[in-house]
């Protein structure tokens, strides 16, 4: 079964700052602080590539708690073996990790994660008036390994607005008109990426007939390149394109290109974390330092840090990073929850095995 969001309004919003835990918890938050401090350090392995985050984000957490902290970047698929590599041989050289949610199938039945919920200590982190929709998002089954703390619309569709009107493709049946046939372009659905976690949502929501009738009937171009195929769309080449990265689109648009996003009303898009998923490493080299990372990340002045630089708006109510209008769920409209456990780690693998083999290698 897929899970759909259906998005409204009235979410309260509060705030909190950073700071040392207090009531309840301070005992405990002040001894592990103490011994994080003794540790010295904390390593981070992330998949998110940016240089000013990773710049912004050490810096500011050894600023509050004195504790280096170190940032080791690799991709997502290469981070997560690396992992489990390390964690076969019960020497891992990582204390957190920071990336996608692929570790809910590849790291967790091997029992490589510690659990996070219980290490949550911040006030401000366990006040659920600080989380949108009042709760903690956890991703895997169990509710307590990994925290998603960013949510956005992904799948939106593009347009070239000197050659298509906004209101013309209210549906996405409106892509399979005749005028469109050969002006459509997409990231390559074939392959992992965006383009493929777009024809993936149509396969889920439309079936097959509307994924084969608008791919193959419309004769849609793919492309593996995000720069090559945001050129096409902005220069008018193709009047429509489907994965496309919307942090360069908004730059485009800021700079006042011709290019815009449509909502759909039967096909709104699908939410997604991007690599917002906190975990904790079993057997951590710094065990008491990842901790306080956890919390931190979590936090107001964390979340304020990954959102800004990512690009993405976070699921805390108190963080207000100006992102793309187009990002934010819209009251009213359903959503497929790409993160949650039955979709992500069941579902999908069988979506796009079926996409697959319905476009053809």
């Amino acid at each position: 079964m897929i899970k759909f969001f259906l998005y409204g309004v009235g979410i309260a919003i509060i705030f909190f700052h950073v700071g040392e835990a207090s009531s309840a918890g301070q005992e405990d938050w002040n001894a592990i602080l103490a011994k994080a401090r003794q540790e010295g350090e904390v390593v981070l392995l992330t998949s998110v590539d940016r240089t000013e985050f990773r710049q912004a984000a050490t810096s500011a957490f050894e600023k509050r708690f004195g504790i280096k902290a170190e940032f080791r970047v690799l991709m997502s698929g290469e981070a997560t073996a690396v992992a489990s590599r390390e964690c076969a041989a019960r020497r891992q050289s990582t204390d957190v990790m920071l990336g996608g949610n692929s570790e809910v199938i590849a790291l967790r039945p091997k029992g490589c994660l510690e659990p996070l919920k219980s290490r949550l200590l911040l006030p401000e982190v366990l006040d659920l008036k600080n989380w949108k929709g009042g709760f903690l998002k956890w991703t895997d089954p169990e509710g307590q390994y990994i925290l998603q703390t960013v949510e956005y619309v992904s799948g939106t569709v593009f347009v070239n607005t000197d050659h298509v009107k906004l209101t013309d493709l209210g549906s996405a049946k409106d892509l399979l008109k005749s005028e469109y046939k050969g002006k459509i372009a997409s990231h390559e659905p074939r392959r992992s990426g965006s383009g493929q976690g777009k024809a993936a949502y149509y396969l889920s929501v439309l079936g097959e007939d509307y994924v084969r009738a608008l791919y193959l009937d419309q004769k849609v171009t793919f492309s593996r390149n995000h720069a090559q195929l945001l050129d096409w769309v902005v220069r008018g080449a193709y009047w429509i394109g489907l994965g496309l990265e919307d942090e360069r689109v908004d730059m485009f648009r800021r700079e006042g290109f011709p290019i815009a996003a449509v909502t759909q009303k039967d096909a709104a898009g699908y939410l997604s974390g991007d690599s917002s998923m906190i975990k904790l490493l079993r057997d951590a080299p710094h065990p008491n330092a990842a901790i306080v990372l956890v919390n931190w990340l979590a936090s107001k002045e964390g979340q304020e840090i990954f959102s800004r630089f990512a690009g993405r708006p976070s699921r805390r109510t108190d963080v207000d990073v100006k992102v793309p209008e187009w990002l934010y769920p819209k009251p009213g409209f359903n959503y497929i929850d790409t993160m949650d456990y039955e979709y992500y780690a069941k579902k999908r693998p069988e979506v796009v095995k079926n996409l697959i083999q319905l476009l053809g290698r």
